[in-house]
């Protein structure tokens, strides 16, 4: 399968490669920081970066270490195995594949970074097998090879404690962090790729606009903060505006001749007790009394840990589901570019907008073919009731 690369996507794994191999010959552990914008493509640039790698050999024999968060290895897994099927540049793996109890020369093992956080986990302890990760670990350094660890959507977990034991257990000759919001101190070297690059591109829309049609003061103090017209409305009004949005862009794709059906997010806080449950069953109760989307005509989505609805064919641009209602884990690494509205009330206790979150919205629905000549369509739509809105 072949993969188009940007130019953006090229510089950056033509860099990668300079300075990984640059790191890799110089002593100690050694610190690379890959920071590019959501929706850049950064696994497909990381891929790309490993393809170079694995041709050249101006560098020790590496074995390497994928760690991502919640279920995100697995999604990382499945683009970078797509992405080596014709090279077979790099083996990609889960523990159970090991051969040996060892990570091969450009082998990567993949794992999901909480579930081998915690100290009781199989891969930790010791067990009769000796198949925990410092013996795998152990075995692939006596085997020769160098050990590079890539942490994938590093800002969600990198600094944590038992994160920061766990990269001690691995110590690595290098460790590479990939993220839009970089947390790593004191790197050896960055690779950026800056927002207009992508813009350029026409990989990411062009803008969010915030409450459109509702006028928006910005007040600029030691943070900046926004105060819009819709702050005082109810979340009846809220969400009536974000689907007459969504209403407008469904028919400006139909006119491009396009089957995209643009999604609403309505992202709910993380917390749970009474009154947020009250108020995700009012959510629900408005989308079908109101405007007939409920779960049983396929229209809404949920996507909540402990409730899951029509998700099967979520991320397909032709999918049934014009809303999903969600909650902040969602925001890690999922890939839906027809997301194109966010809906966030006023129970939120932090509403800073962060560049995750938004960058949900920022793809553009279809990559390869970058802008509409609608500009509607590239732009992302925020609508809420938040009074200080913190950028």
């Amino acid at each position: 399968m072949a993969f188009q690369l940007t130019k953006y996507q090229d510089t950056a794994a033509r860099e990668l490669l300079q300075d990984a191999e640059r790191l890799l010959r110089q002593t100690g552990n050694r610190k690379l920081v890959f920071k590019a914008p959501t929706g850049s493509g950064k696994t497909l640039t990381m891929a790309e970066f490993l393809t170079r790698f694995a041709d050249d050999h101006d560098h020790p024999p590496c074995a390497f270490i994928w760690a991502a968060p919640r279920q995100l290895h697995e999604q990382s897994k499945e683009k970078l195995e797509m992405y080596f099927a014709d090279t077979r540049a790099m083996e990609c793996s889960f523990f159970e594949d090991l051969d040996d109890r060892q990570i091969g020369e450009n082998e990567i093992l993949f794992f999901n970074w909480e579930s081998i956080r915690q100290e009781n986990n199989i891969y930790i302890r010791e067990n009769e097998r000796e198949n925990n990760l410092s013996n795998i670990i152990e075995r692939t350094r006596e085997a020769g090879r160098a050990i590079v660890l890539i942490i994938d959507e590093s800002h969600f977990h990198a600094q944590a404690e038992t994160s920061q034991n766990l990269v001690s257990v691995i110590s690595p000759n290098l460790t590479i962090e990939v993220s839009a919001t970089p947390v790593m101190q004191n790197p050896d070297r960055i690779v950026p790729v800056e927002i207009e690059e992508v813009k350029a591109e026409e990989m990411i829309k062009k803008a969010v606009i915030l409450n459109e049609d509702f006028k928006s003061i910005m007040s600029r103090g030691r943070t900046e903060t926004i105060k819009s017209e819709l702050a005082g409305s109810t979340d009846d009004i809220v969400l009536r505006e974000a689907l007459k949005k969504r209403e407008e862009l469904a028919r400006a794709y139909e006119a491009e001749g396009v089957a995209v059906n643009p999604l609403l997010l309505i992202q709910l806080p993380d917390r749970r007790g009474q009154a947020d449950e009250d108020r995700q069953t009012m959510i629900v109760r408005t989308l079908a009394d109101k405007h007939g989307i409920r779960r049983e005509n396929g229209k809404l989505g949920i996507y909540l840990a402990e409730d899951k609805e029509n998700l099967e064919n979520l991320t397909r641009n032709d999918s049934d589901v014009e809303v999903l209602i969600f909650k902040q884990a969602i925001a890690l690494g999922w890939d839906c570019p027809r997301a194109h509205i966010l809906v966030l009330f006023r129970e939120w206790h932090s509403p800073v907008f962060s560049i995750q979150t938004l960058g949900r919205i920022m793809r553009v629905s279809e990559p390869e073919r970058g802008y509409y000549d609608n500009d509607t369509l590239n732009y992302a739509y925020v609508y809420t009731n938040i009074d200080d809105i913190v950028i």
